[in-house]
């Protein structure tokens, strides 16, 4: 029987609450509140209720769980260790160990330490080796627990809205200094790469990388072919390039699919234009779900490794369209296994609702409802019932565990 990974994930800042040493914080009760965005607080309460999250994951049969041990809360100063922290994530893994679920830890989700912040972050290649340490130190203390890590979550999400939109902390930069950026985290998580292989040989270690697809909106047009194929090798691929001998498999992230139009007037979204289609989500993001396949192929192709799905979802109250993408996106990932394409998970985003960065709470992201005025009470929601119903009969129907 063969393994694959049904589960879900989520980020420490956006569920676990209460991340007062880092730089979100700091911008949540400065730039955001001045835009009127409350602040994330307890978020989902998640670092008190992390042990009901499971047991309701276990329940609706996942079997993995993705989660990201917040820096900020390890090394609130600079080099000050919180063992207190420590030992919450030892309880962590714990938790998942009895209910079953294969933990995948991210090491860097869009937050970090505010000291690390205020030394230029990502932005000086000296600072590297100040991640790197807190690498090798999640990697030593917690060398029995793990299995996989992603080092680094959709370095461009984090690199284009901190640095080239600026929408994001620190809201500074430019062309340039976004490819710096991008430039130091492949160093990063390649010296990250080999520094956890020296602790554990046998660890399974990776990135999360949001890719898009990217297609000409005029498919005769030679302007839209060709910028078509630099904005998917500039976001889809020169990243995975950089790093392709320090992976072990791929995570995908996958949200959007952009039609692209060579036109002056679209220079403000990099002619990109959302793929026509009746299906959005609360957040205007259209839905396409086959994309998955596309991506998977071309991962595929281009690296020969072993893919997971590290992220996929939507956010819908209603929890009507979060039915569909999860039907379908299932059916494209194991229509990519049926074609020989090695994905060995698919990690629904995101367990229960939580933070959504600079959108806040508004979004509804979660398989689980929190109801932020009663306690944080969870409920679990249709659409989580559908995807356990279909993680059985694929596990039936394809002989998984």
């Amino acid at each position: 029987m063969a393994t694959f990974y049904f589960g879900s994930g989520l980020s420490a800042h956006q569920a676990e609450g209460n991340n007062f040493s880092s730089d979100w914080w700091e911008f949540e009760h400065t730039i955001l509140h001045d835009q009127g965005m409350e602040p994330s607080g307890q978020a989902a309460n998640h670092w008190e209720m992390y042990e009901e999250d499971f047991k309701l994951a276990k329940q609706l049969e996942h079997n993995a769980f993705r989660f990201s041990i917040e820096w900020a809360k390890v090394e609130p100063l600079q080099g000050q260790i919180n063992y207190e922290a420590l030992n919450h994530y030892k309880k962590v893994f714990e938790a998942l160990a009895k209910n079953r679920l294969t933990p995948f830890v991210t090491l860097f989700h869009f937050s970090l330490p505010k000291w690390f912040a205020d030394l230029g972050g990502f932005e000086k290649k000296t600072n590297i080796r100040h991640f790197t340490n807190f690498c090798k130190l999640i990697g030593t203390t917690f060398r029995d627990e793990l299995k996989y890590i992603i080092t680094i979550n959709e370095p461009e999400i984090y690199a284009y809205h901190s640095y080239l939109i600026r929408k994001w902390p620190p809201q500074k930069g430019s062309y340039w200094t976004f490819n710096k950026v991008l430039n130091n985290l492949a160093l990063a998580h390649s010296i990250a790469y080999t520094d956890l292989k020296s602790i554990k040989p046998d660890l399974q270690i990776g990135v999360s990388k949001n890719n898009q697809v990217f297609r000409p909106d005029r498919p005769h047009n030679l302007l839209d072919i060709i910028f078509s194929n630099f904005l998917a090798h500039k976001w889809n691929w020169s990243f995975l390039d950089k790093i392709k001998k320090y992976q072990d498999f791929i995570g995908l992230n996958y949200y959007f699919y952009r039609c692209v139009r060579a036109d002056p007037r679209l220079v403000e979204t990099f002619c990109q234009v959302s793929y026509p289609t009746s299906r959005k989500t609360d957040m205007n993001w259209e839905v396409y779900p086959k994309g998955i396949l596309i991506l998977l192929d071309e991962l595929n192709r281009r690296y020969k490794k072993p893919l997971i799905i590290t992220e996929t979802g939507v956010a819908d109250h209603t929890d009507k369209l979060r039915e569909d993408v999860i039907k379908e996106g299932l059916y494209w990932t194991f229509k990519a296994r049926e074609q020989g394409i090695n994905v060995f998970g698919y990690l629904h985003w995101a367990l229960i609702d939580n933070y959504e960065w600079d959108s806040g709470f508004a979004p509804k992201f979660g398989l689980i409802k929190v109801d932020y005025e009663d306690n944080f009470a969870r409920s679990v929601r249709p659409s989580a019932l559908i995807y356990r119903d279909l993680i059985k009969k694929y596990r039936k129907d394809l002989d998984l565990t």
